[in-house]
């Protein structure tokens, strides 16, 4: 069949119009679309130059503020030492008990927890929320506010540093801060009290006083409990301090005689081993432990873990103003003793026992601040064990509790 030329014209108009639509579908179009992605960018690069341009008219002012703010931020970190250790706390009590008429009739030895770490790379500051919200009673500085100025001067260096909340990342060029409890029993004339205030105001290292509950015994002389927050921001090219502890007295020529010793023969087997002075030596020498503080402290409301250096990775802790529930499972696995603790079901821990003989507990209580205050904790142990369990709670509160204790097994509890 013969086309006409009609139709002939028709076929190639149609065509015509095919071969347009294809060239602007998979020519033309992405040609157009990379041309306004070309100039997107181009926008961009424009507005950031535009910026930069800006920056380098004032390149001197940014350069002299990098400088302040370096001296400011170096400053603030030397108010802080670089480390937290149990010599350090020897030397401060030494200091205390030779400068005043001040007696120390307990220390509880905390062990240092890390609460923040501070990176290098610059951002925006990010305090822990139990940390912006604590208040202190009596204190040096304030130690938040110093960590927050601390925290604005880093923003405007170049040598700025992140806070970030959780645990601290394995970087060499990071600092890390850590905070430790001290509470003290005490007893002195008040002289010797605001003396002692004086000291920890103006001591070398960063601290805080969380609590300080005073009564009058007479005859001038009064006694109570002191709770201590000492801080510190440790990192590779902060290293510890050397100390000289040659002039202070520790431990006693012979074991058996006198120092609070044992008298040989004494048997370990009943569940009195403690029984002086209501077990007051758990104070000094425990192997785990559980620290409750009042809901405005600036620390952790409580804090669990195990005694001894290095077991920073151990501590459990959490901020809520409520009472807890605290277990302690002690059993044997593979010819080893262990300990799991866990808070509110949530947070757990095992450790393997280290103690030869017994096993010993201190839960360092405090008094409650408010009747807002509801910090507590209810606490069971249970011991399936050979090896007794000795649990001291102490400077509970009184008139409000925040401990309460059940147990199974061998477990004798001073309260």
């Amino acid at each position: 069949m013969k086309l006409k030329d009609s139709e002939k014209a028709a076929l190639l108009v149609l065509l015509g119009i095919a071969v347009c639509v294809l060239s602007i579908m998979y020519i033309a179009k992405p040609n157009f679309e990379e041309r306004q992605t070309l100039e997107t960018e181009v926008a961009q690069l424009q507005i950031r130059l535009s910026d930069l341009q800006a920056k380098q008219a004032d390149r001197e002012k940014y350069e002299a503020g990098i400088v302040e703010y370096t001296e400011k931020y170096e400053a603030i970190l030397a108010c802080f030492p670089a480390d937290l250790n149990q010599e350090i706390t020897v030397m401060f009590l030494e200091g205390i008990k030779d400068n005043n008429d001040f007696t120390i009739a307990s220390l509880g030895l905390g062990e240092p927890a890390p609460f923040y770490t501070m990176g290098t790379n610059g951002g925006d500051a990010v305090l822990p929320a139990a940390d912006a919200a604590a208040t202190t009673e009596a204190t040096t500085e304030a130690t938040t506010e110093a960590t927050t100025e601390a925290a604005a001067s880093t923003e405007a260096g170049a040598e700025a540093g992140a806070l970030v909340e959780g645990e601290p990342e394995q970087d060499p060029n990071q600092l890390i801060c850590y905070s430790v409890a001290f509470p003290i029993t005490y007893s002195g004339s008040y002289k010797s009290l605001k003396e002692v205030v004086d000291y920890i105001d103006h001591f070398s290292d960063r601290m805080t006083v969380d609590t300080l509950n005073i009564a009058y015994e007479g005859d001038n002389v009064y006694s109570g409990t002191l709770d201590l927050t000492c801080y510190s921001v440790e990192g590779a090219e902060r290293p510890e301090r050397s100390l000289e502890l040659d002039q202070i007295e520790i431990g006693v020529d012979n074991i058996f005689e006198g120092g609070g010793g044992t008298d040989a023969g004494s048997s370990d087997s009943s569940l009195n081993k403690y029984d002086d002075k209501d077990g007051k030596a758990i104070e000094s020498s425990y192997d785990f432990y559980a620290m409750l503080n009042p809901a405005t402290s600036d620390v952790s409301a409580k804090v669990i873990g195990q005694n001894g250096n290095g077991k920073e990775k151990t501590v459990i802790s959490n901020n809520d103003n409520s009472v807890s529930s605290l277990t302690y499972d002690f059993y044997e696995k593979d010819g080893k003793i262990y300990c799991k603790y866990v808070l509110d079901e949530n947070q757990n821990y095992e450790a393997e026992v280290v103690s030869a003989e017994d096993i010993k507990i201190l839960i360092q209580s405090s008094t409650r601040k408010s009747d807002d205050d509801k910090v507590g904790v209810k606490i069971t142990i249970r011991n399936t064990t050979s090896m007794p369990v000795y649990v001291k709670v102490s400077e509970d509160d009184t008139v409000s509790p925040r401990v309460t204790v059940s147990k199974s097994g061998s477990v004798k509890v001073y309260q």
